[in-house]
C-alpha cells in the first residue's frame, strides 16, 4: 500500500508567515523595537522589587509607600497599551491620530504620576484631590483635543520634586531629563520615519524609571550622587543630543520589507 501524498501547507495559512507579513519592518529593526518594548513593559517590576527590599525604610520617609506598587502596575498596563497600539499600526509611528489605546496609555501614565504624588504626601486629603484632578484633567483635555503638555509637565515635576524632597536624592531629577529625551527622539522619528528612533523613544521611559529605583536604593543605604554631578550629566546629555540633531535629521526613512532588495 502506498502512503497518501503529503499536502504542502499553503503559505497563506502558515502562522509564522502570516505573522511575519504583519511586521512591516526589516527584521533587525523589528527585533530592536520589540525588545525595547518588552524591557519597558517589565521595567516597573524593578520598582516593586526595590520597594519590597527597602519597605521598612520607605515607611519612615513616605506616607503611603505601598502605593508605589500600584503605580508600577499602572505603568506596566500603560506600556502594554502602547505596545498594542504600535502593533496595530504595523509598528509605524508616523503621527497616528489619537486612538483609544493611545488615550489609555497616556492617561495611565498620568494616573501613575498622581499615585506617586500620593505615595509621598498621602496624609493630606487635598493632595489626593489635586493629584487625581490633574490626572482627570489630562484625560479630559486629551479627549477634547486641547493641549496636554502643561498638565504632563505639572504632574511630572511635582512627582519628581516630592520624591527628591522625601529621599534627598538629586538623581531623581534626572528622570525629568528623560522627558526631554523622549520628546527629542519622538521629533526625530516623526521627521525622518527612521524606526530605529522608535526604540529610543520607548526605551528612554524605562531609563527614567531607573532614576527612581536608584534613588530609593541609595537613600536607604546612605549613598547618593551630588548635585554638581547630576547637573554635569544633564548638561552633557542635552549638549550631546543637540549636537547630534542635524545628523539624525538626515537619516533615511526605514523601508517597508517589500521595498528591500534581496
Amino acid at each position: 500500500m502506498t502512503a497518501p501524498p503529503r499536502t504542502a501547507v499553503p503559505e497563506s495559512v502558515m502562522p509564522l508567515r502570516r505573522i511575519g507579513k504583519e511586521i512591516d519592518l526589516p527584521w533587525p529593526t523589528a527585533v530592536w523595537v520589540l525588545t525595547v518594548h518588552i524591557l519597558t513593559i517589565l521595567s516597573p517590576i524593578l520598582v516593586i522589587v526595590v520597594v519590597s527590599a527597602n519597605r521598612a525604610y520607605l515607611d519612615g520617609v513616605l506616607d503611603r509607600p505601598e502605593l508605589l506598587y500600584v503605580s508600577a502596575v499602572l505603568l506596566i498596563v500603560a506600556s502594554v497599551c502602547e505596545s498594542a497600539q504600535n502593533t496595530l499600526d504595523r509598528w509605524y509611528l508616523i503621527g497616528t491620530p489619537p486612538t483609544l489605546l493611545d488615550f489609555l496609555f497616556q492617561s495611565l501614565v498620568m494616573l501613575a504620576l498622581a499615585v506617586n504624588i500620593i505615595a509621598v504626601e498621602g496624609d493630606r486629603a487635598w493632595v489626593w484631590w489635586l493629584a487625581f484632578a490633574g490626572a482627570a484633567a489630562f484625560s479630559f483635555a486629551y479627549l477634547m483635543g486641547w493641549p496636554t503638555p502643561p498638565l504632563q509637565t505639572v504632574l511630572g515635576v511635582a512627582s519628581a520634586y516630592l520624591l527628591y524632597r522625601a529621599l534627598d536624592q538629586p538623581v531623581v531629577i534626572l528622570g525629568l531629563i528623560t522627558v526631554y529625551l523622549t520628546l527629542y527622539f519622538l521629533h526625530i522619528l516623526l521627521r525622518t520615519r527612521q524606526q530605529v528612533m522608535h526604540g529610543f523613544v520607548t526605551g528612554i521611559n524605562a531609563v527614567g524609571l531607573m532614576a527612581t529605583v536608584i534613588a530609593i536604593r541609595w537613600s536607604a543605604n546612605g549613598e547618593g550622587m551630588s548635585w554638581p554631578l547630576v547637573i554635569a550629566i544633564a548638561l552633557i546629555v542635552v549638549g550631546a543630543t543637540m549636537s547630534l540633531r542635524p545628523a539624525l535629521l538626515r537619516l533615511s526613512p526605514t523601508p517597508h520589507k517589500d521595498e528591500l532588495v534581496d
